[in-house]
């Protein structure tokens, strides 16, 4: 099957035993991409019974026990009983100092409290989850906020009279201790199915509020739906032509959450049957290989090398075979334009967060250099997962791009560390290996009273130190005055040894590292 026009706007969710796959097409084009393993625990949306482990007013924050591995931040601003006390202080308190204004941590919180926290911001890498006390519930056409009586309209419907009409809809029909944001996709609903789905989301939280009185502490209470029904939730919308599933569970799931939608919505959704592949069919087979590749080509023969370490991702603009003509100054700027329009690209399909630099190909005038940032300002103009921010381009080609990190990347969910390298992207030569044998060595000799050894290494260095007659072995146990016993495993990467005691049998190589 061919992509239809380029009007083209639709969602395909591809299904195995394995893993989830999402994409949402925009103008026949990937416009989002959303992966989920089959053993991913997503935690965004969650809400917990959690224990306030402690309070550190030095960063007017607290963490929170929620039963996962780390501890849960929270931080003042996220505390709605911070609003709620402030405003009663206001309202009610004759004391106008500052302190009524700003509250500490210590004043809200204390060791030991249980409260209730919905996951903002996934645990990524060493952290802990975000957290907040501000809850809410999420459906297409409006959005439940608990413990308050705010009611907002989408800024789409412009019209002063319409928004008075919802905004007098939700106040007739909404229960007293919640507040709600009326979605723009509620512009196009009817006054039945608000109120269907108004009755739905404060289900929710009626179910939410048992459970934190009936669950043990440092439980999950509430599980935020999964990924496609979070996808057709924010994607599907009038404008949508098709969704195309190719899994029978799958779309009868999308067809029973959608159960109140319009007949003719409702017909969208269809059941792939088709030869091929769902994601092959519409060509999206190419641009979802190209999220998790470090080498990614653009059009005109350049291509972009793309690097993630724990601190930052780094991407580089490369010519490749384009550094011929006469005008070396348009072909630099025309690559760097394509590589803006694609970084913003990777950048929304992978879903990268936290601080990015990119080094643009060298350009000589402030003209250029503005023109590829104003480019890569109007391509991140359509990126509503996550708010971006970025700098001018400065004279080396260096722009800097910070983009909020909400969950685990793709890359986290697809790539695992090499076990060759531990994810570093380098090993040891051959001959560093034996320099550092050496100087293991040298170290049992003089800290230890051992005269004998067991060294065991990967075969290529076996057979290294067994060449022209052992010369190397036998170099090492003369110098260091130890036997050495050499045995082999064929299960070591090339560069990895360990040392053990033959007659304890012990393992001694973390005992002599050199980083202990």
């Amino acid at each position: 099957m061919q992509r239809n026009g380029a009007t083209e706007r639709g969602i395909l969710v591809s299904a195995t035993p394995y893993d989830t796959r999402i994409a949402v097409l925009d103008n026949g084009h990937l416009s989002d991409l959303l992966v989920e393993n089959i053993t991913s625990s997503r935690t965004l949306g969650n809400i917990y019974k959690g224990v306030v482990q402690r309070v550190v007013p030095a960063l007017q924050a607290a963490f929170v026990e929620i039963g996962l591995e780390k501890a849960g931040f929270l931080h003042i601003d996220d505390a709605i009983a911070i609003d709620r006390d402030a405003r009663m202080r206001k309202e009610y308190d004759d004391d106008e100092s500052s302190a009524s204004e700003n509250p500490s941590i210590g004043d809200v919180l204390e060791a030991g409290d249980v409260i209730m926290v919905q996951v903002i911001k996934e645990p990524i890498n060493t952290k802990g989850a975000r957290l907040t006390t501000r809850l809410s519930f999420t459906e297409r056409f409006l959005v439940c906020y608990p413990n308050s009586n705010f009611i907002g309209i989408s800024k789409q419907e412009s019209d002063r009279n319409k928004r008075k009409i919802f905004r007098q809809l939700v106040r007739k029909h909404k229960a007293p201790d919640v507040g709600y944001i009326v979605r723009t996709q509620a512009l196009y609903e009817s006054e039945n199915e608000i109120v269907k789905q108004m009755r739905k989301l404060e289900e929710k939280w009626e179910i939410t509020k048992s459970s934190f009185k009936a669950y043990p502490q440092k439980s999950c209470i509430y599980q935020e739906s999964n990924s496609v029904e979070q996808s057709i939730r924010e994607y599907f919308k009038e404008q949508t032509d098709f969704v195309y599933v190719d899994d029978e569970n799958e779309y009868q799931n999308i067809r029973e959450y959608l159960g109140g939608a319009n007949s003719e919505n409702l017909q969208k959704i269809k059941l792939w049957k088709g030869h091929e592949s769902l994601f092959e069919a519409f060509g999206i087979e190419d641009d979802y290989e190209k999220t998790l590749s470090t080498k990614v080509y653009l059009p005109r023969g350049a291509y972009l090398i793309i690097e993630q370490t724990e601190a930052l991702m780094s991407i580089d603009v490369n010519t490749g075979s384009r550094v011929h003509g006469s005008d070396q100054n348009r072909v630099f700027l025309e690559t760097n334009l394509d590589a803006a329009r694609e970084i913003a690209k990777q950048l929304r399909l992978r879903d990268v967060g936290g601080l990015v630099i990119i080094d643009f190909i060298d350009m000589e005038s402030d003209e250029d250099r503005k023109a590829v940032a104003d480019e890569f300002g109007k391509a991140i103009y359509f990126d509503n997962k996550s708010k971006t921010s970025y700098s001018t381009i400065s004279k080396f080609g260096l722009m800097e791009v910070s983009r909020k990190r909400v969950r685990t990347n793709l890359a986290s969910e697809k790539h695992s560390n090499c076990p060759m390298c531990g994810g570093s992207g380098i090993v040891y030569s051959m001959e560093a290996t034996l320099s550092l044998i050496d100087r293991y060595l040298a170290r049992i000799s003089r800290k230890s009273k051992m005269k004998n050894v067991q060294l065991i290494v990967a075969p290529p260095l076996s057979k290294l130190l067994s060449e022209d007659y052992g010369r190397m072995f036998h170099y090492l146990e003369h110098k260091h005055s130890l036997g050495i016993e050499l045995l082999e495993a064929e299960d070591y990467v090339s560069h990895k040894f360990s040392f053990f005691n033959p007659d304890t049998g012990e393992d001694i190589t973390e005992k002599f590292a050199f980083y202990s």
